[in-house]
């Protein structure tokens, strides 16, 4: 049964006093129950029943400012990875026209641009559905898994050259294959710390 806060405030006293029925004494502790964060407020005011009705209004209106606050932040996660994930797919389509042929910029002047500017949408567009998908703000351990995952996914970012796979960014110059390689290791140790960090604290 649902039962107004209002009414088991009223009720407080004379269950504290040990003058409520059995019924009544039944609902008051059902209550408890389902909002111990109430039951540790009524059992430790030592104040008049008008400052315990204060006290509730500012709980619930704290877990509504709480609430506010998630979902704001779920939204403007979510909205930022749309407009990433846009960005980048728009900038793939960028397109001149040259000897009446339609030339993908990105594409022309190096195809390792194209390859990283396509990963950078791919990856924006799978964190934009992870996020939808999820009601709750993404953890700074998730965005940082993520991250990690899309640096190492760019070492081994690879083209068919006479029939051999060959790495992208180890072909030519090796410097950044080396940088990206670094960083992904850079990443992953900062995401196993977070990871361990989160189990030593219980969250």
């Amino acid at each position: 049964m649902i039962v107004d806060r209002e009414v088991i405030i009223d009720l407080l006293p004379a269950y504290f006093s040990g003058e409520a029925s059995a019924p009544t004494r039944a609902l008051v502790e059902e209550y408890f129950r389902q909002d111990p964060d109430f039951e540790r407020m009524a059992r430790g005011a030592n104040s008049p029943l008008e400052s315990l009705k204060g006290l509730s209004a500012k709980l619930d209106t704290e877990k509504e400012k709480l609430a506010l606050e998630r979902a704001r932040m779920v939204v403007e996660t979510r909205n930022s990875f749309l407009w990433l994930a846009i960005t980048y797919t728009a900038m793939l389509l960028l397109f001149r026209i040259h000897d009446h042929k339609i030339i993908l910029i990105m594409w022309d002047r190096s195809p390792v641009l194209g390859m990283v500017f396509a990963a950078l949408a791919v990856f924006f567009w799978l964190f934009f559905f992870y996020a939808k998908r999820h009601k709750g703000p993404v953890s700074t351990q998730t965005k940082s898994l993520w991250v990690a995952i899309f640096y190492t996914a760019l070492v081994f970012l690879f083209r068919i050259k006479d029939h051999k796979l060959v790495l992208i960014f180890f072909n030519d110059d090796l410097t950044i294959g080396l940088v990206f390689s670094v960083l992904s290791v850079v990443l992953w140790i900062r995401y196993f710390f977070q990871r361990w960090k989160a189990k030593r604290l219980g969250l």
